[in-house]
């Protein structure tokens, strides 16, 4: 699962079998481990070792913005090469690639690191280790032309369901809405673990004389670490009296009973979120479109015994806490362009094809009449987004490499005014063919026969599909290597993996 967060920074995040065994022994192992999008078993690891490392390599993750609201993770730290694709597929190895073991329910899925941020280990010799995007980015060795993501989380309640897509480098036309103020651009908040904060100007729903579900504006935080939509408490009661939510005080989740459940299929409701860079209204704005299937969701243990239904709303108790998750994230779609320190949000789409696009650095063109790229630059890397993407569709692999203790992290963007609009992407882009096979599914909708997570299944009935990795026309560019910005040390050794919840 794709993590836009700067927690997740450069750090990929595999579920060790310890998430199974000690966090949710009341599952059967193997449900629990398809749930959890399969395991990686590290004392099996014949290339693994944590002789250099104190305390066995077991941390505290640092958890910028998610610590807010409540959660907490303890992992197992190490970096490895990673790869995308199957072994002898031909796609470039990433070296030095931080990786954590991670056994807390509060992120219950394993995650791909889309943030800049690197990491410094301190008694690792080389310096800062790149982050994911940094490393497909390395002026060195380019592989994407920019330093840019695009991500939507996918929507399996259409029909067909509909996966999930990130592309490194570029996007894809054709999964966001081009018409005219169907997206808006909105430049980095000056907080970097804060980077994807807009303006939500208004929430309301199309319910003929309904009043508005929020009507005064709030600045919020994009993140698809998290499922759900954290907001104010009084907007949180319009949406319990309108739609007959119960709030559950113990698990802190909005429950919907069977004759309520049955009463919103029926109706239906479609929400449009307004947002824009300022959370004033009247200001430039764009509308995100949401089905009540969006967030017609189940949960189940570790909250209840049995599946129960659930609206994926929260009560935040402050303005740091408001958050759109994975849940809005499913209808929305997101160009994070780190080059020009700007972001585009607009309606995701749901075609069966793909149009990858590549996104320049400010300065540079596309030479469209360059001999076909080659591995050292290719110009988007996109991926069909499984919930299980890291681990089990086999998307990397493991060799031994020196392992040293966490310190300090870095974030190195490259700084300009320059805002492009992302139009004239889209006007001078290549014809790229997609090229990578994969399966896999986004955002998915809990029911009665996948109720082991806490959250949702972690896989879910695979059909072959075609992910997306862009060919086309283009060329290598060197850049300067970026400035680093340090920020102090924010991991300690733990006491033990998992660090209980709090309420």
């Amino acid at each position: 699962m794709p993590g836009t967060s700067a927690t997740a920074a450069n750090v990929i995040w595999t579920v060790i079998p310890e998430g199974c065994e000690q966090a949710n022994p009341d599952l059967d192992p193997v449900d629990c481990s398809f749930a959890r999008g399969g395991t990686f078993a590290r004392n099996d690891s014949l290339t693994l070792s944590t002789s250099r490392l104190e305390n066995e390599g077991l941390y505290e993750i640092f958890l910028y913005e998610e610590e807010k609201l409540g959660l907490s993770a303890n992992a197992y730290y190490g970096f490895d090469t990673m790869s995308f694709g199957l072994p002898g597929s031909g796609f470039p190895e990433l070296k030095e690639q931080i990786v954590a073991g991670i056994a807390t329910n509060d992120f219950f899925l394993g995650t791909l690191a889309l943030s800049p941020v690197s990491q410094n280990f301190t008694s690792f010799a080389t310096g800062s280790i790149p982050s994911l995007l940094g490393t497909l980015r390395d002026p060195n060795n380019t592989i994407i032309p920019s330093t840019t993501w695009a991500y939507t989380a996918g929507a399996v309640y259409k029909s067909p369901p509909v996966f999930g897509s990130v592309t490194f480098g570029g996007y894809d036309a054709n999964r966001v809405d081009w018409d005219e103020d169907r997206s808006v651009t909105a430049p980095f908040w000056t907080d970097q673990s804060r980077d994807l904060l807009i303006g939500l100007q208004s929430i309301t729903y199309d319910t003929l004389g309904s009043a508005p579900l929020l009507a005064d504006g709030i600045y919020i935080f994009l993140n698809s670490l998290v499922t759900h939509m954290w907001l104010p408490l009084d907007v949180c009661q319009v949406f319990e009296t309108a739609f007959g939510l119960e709030w559950d005080n113990v698990t802190e989740l909005y429950t919907v009973s069977e004759d309520t459940h049955a009463r919103l299929l029926a109706q239906s409701p479609s929400f449009a979120f307004t947002i824009g860079a300022s959370k004033d209204q009247g200001t430039r704005n764009t509308v995100i479109n949401i089905p009540y299937a969006a967030f017609d969701l189940n949960v189940s243990i570790p909250y209840y015994n049995q599946s129960q239904q659930y609206f994926p709303l929260k009560r935040a108790q402050n303005d740091t806490q408001y958050t759109l998750g994975r849940a809005f994230l499913q209808e929305a779609y997101v160009i994070a362009d780190y080059d020009r320190r700007n972001f585009t949000v607009g309606q995701a789409l749901f075609p069966s094809t793909q149009d990858i696009v590549p996104i320049l650095p400010p300065g540079l063109t596309l030479d469209e009449s360059s001999p076909g790229i080659s591995t050292g630059a290719i110009v988007g890397i996109a991926i069909a987004v499984a919930a299980v993407l890291l681990l089990a569709l086999g998307i990397f692999w493991w060799r031994r490499k020196r392992w040293t203790r966490p310190g300090a992290q870095a974030y190195s963007p490259a700084p300009t005014d320059e805002k492009p609009s992302i139009r004239s992407w889209h006007d001078h882009k290549p014809e790229l063919k997609p090229e990578m096979e994969a399966t896999g599914i986004g955002e998915l909708r809990g029911d009665d026969h996948h109720h082991g997570a806490p959250e949702l299944p972690g896989a879910y009935n695979y059909n072959n599909h075609r992910a997306e990795l862009s060919a086309g026309n283009g060329q290598m560019y060197e850049l300067p290597v970026f400035d680093r910005h340090e920020l102090g040390s924010e991991y300690v050794a733990a006491n033990e993996l998992d660090a209980p919840r709090r309420r």
